[in-house]
């Protein structure tokens, strides 16, 4: 009805350019007027009724102003007024207008205008999204998302933020690793605000472990992300007092949380609650807990903890291992780890790890050729941890055979592998790199 008017309007309007402009510019200034001494209505009741177009920025503005007062109405009619006078407007606008429409909670409409859309750019589908999260409908924010990321519209750092948020709300962990993998294939990992969404989805899909290793990722680590591994202590104890008895996974989550902020007392609270109920048999428990008294830095107790054990698991022989590099008892934790009965690359990789922390190149290259000589189980973290070492050296040749390999197996789009090779390259004073060798590691 509103653009029918406005046409009438347009078509009983005739007049010269130059009246009209000083029309138009008088027109847009009693509407900044009137905006600021914040009346709202009449500096949209006056744009409607106008015969003429103003500028795209006062749009943008009019939809701003309607959107902090969540005033849908008129929201309508400056949607009205663009569209008469600018039939294909600018995407910015149109998205401008979902924006104020989602903010409004009128979702119809925000819907509506972004079918209608011609095209859509990344904008398009973050105001959308953001319309569906923040009313509460996180199922269609994510059915949303696949849509966008099936059209081939490269999501963004906002788009990731939100998407996780959803995530979080429907407790949704396999898209959600997924998504993390995405954010480091585009580079974003450094990003607080996704670091700590991250931190936040996997804690409330109860996957501790996960939250705790991207809380330590995170270098300055925000109110959300302290808030998950609080939370999740809190949730512990809460529950003690109640009759409820905790399952050896919820013991395994709480030393996780504890471990995270290297609360030792808390810690030995939850040991010897476990020790009453005879959970520490479970594999699950104690490894949690020599976790937990590694990461306080109490080595003897999770050796102690260790030596308990009646049947040791890779994951148990990881952490002693790692708990003693992490001390820098590499001598130690070296002999611990040629113990092992059987070894991954998470093994291996913690071991070379530490050589590199503590500057030892030369332990750290035999380690490496040990390495390629009894295993073949290496992913972008061990190729990473290999360009360190090589860029410790500055050994540019060894750096080139890492290179290649990357090159060869695929690991060329890893963020790690990249920003390693870039480090390696720098450090040995080659920033054009070299062509490709053809062969793997030789020595």
């Amino acid at each position: 009805m509103g653009v029918n008017v406005l046409n009438r309007l347009v078509r009983n309007t005739s007049g010269n350019p130059q009246a009209q402009a000083t029309s138009t510019k008088s027109l847009t200034n009693v509407i900044l007027t009137l905006l600021t001494e914040s009346h709202l209505q009449k500096a949209v009741s006056l744009l409607f009724v106008s015969p003429e177009p103003v500028s795209y920025s006062l749009y943008a503005h009019l939809f701003q102003t309607c959107s902090l007062n969540c005033a849908i109405v008129e929201a309508r009619k400056v949607e009205s007024h663009l569209v008469t006078f600018f039939p294909t407007p600018p995407i910015l606008l149109l998205n401008r207008a979902i924006e104020t429409y989602g903010k409004c909670g009128c979702l119809e409409d925000a819907r509506g205008l972004f079918e209608e859309m011609p095209q859509r750019d990344g904008g398009s589908w973050n105001a959308i999204i953001a319309a569906y999260t923040q009313k509460g409908f996180p199922d269609k924010a994510l059915s949303l998302f696949v849509c966008m990321f099936r059209s081939g519209v490269y999501a963004n750092e906002i788009t990731f933020a939100r998407i996780l948020g959803s995530c979080a709300a429907v407790l949704e962990l396999d898209l959600s690793r997924q998504l993390h993998g995405l954010i480091e294939k585009y580079g974003f990992q450094r990003n607080i605000i996704l670091g700590s969404s991250l931190v936040d989805v996997y804690g409330k899909c109860g996957t501790l472990s996960d939250a705790r290793k991207m809380f330590h990722e995170i270098q300055c680590p925000n109110a959300i992300s302290w808030n998950v591994i609080v939370e999740a202590i809190f949730f512990f104890f809460q529950m003690l007092s109640t009759d409820i008895r905790p399952s050896h996974f919820t013991f395994s989550n709480a030393l996780v949380a504890f471990s995270s902020i290297t609360a030792l007392k808390e810690g030995m609270q939850i040991h010897g609650v476990a020790s009453k109920i005879s959970y520490l048999e479970h594999q699950l428990v104690s490894s949690s807990l020599i976790d937990m008294y590694t990461e306080c830095g109490k080595l003897d107790d999770a050796f102690r903890i260790f030596d308990q054990l009646v049947s040791k698991d890779l994951v148990s022989w990881t952490l002693i291992v790692s708990g003693n590099a992490l001390s820098v008892k590499n001598w130690e934790a070296r002999k611990l780890f040629d113990e092992m009965p059987e070894r991954n690359v998470v093994s291996w990789n913690a071991m070379l790890s530490e050589y590199n922390h503590s500057f030892q190149w030369e332990e750290a290259l035999d380690f490496v050729f040990l390495m390629r000589n009894t295993t073949e189980d290496i992913d972008h973290v061990t190729l990473g941890l290999i360009l360190n070492m090589c860029a410790g050296l500055s050994d540019l040749e060894l750096g080139k055979q890492a290179h290649g390999y990357i090159y060869r197996h695929g690991f060329c789009s890893n963020v790690i592998a990249g920003n390693a090779l870039l480090d390696m390259y720098g450090k040995c004073g080659n920033l054009n790199g070299a062509s490709l060798p053809e062969f793997g590691f030789t020595r």
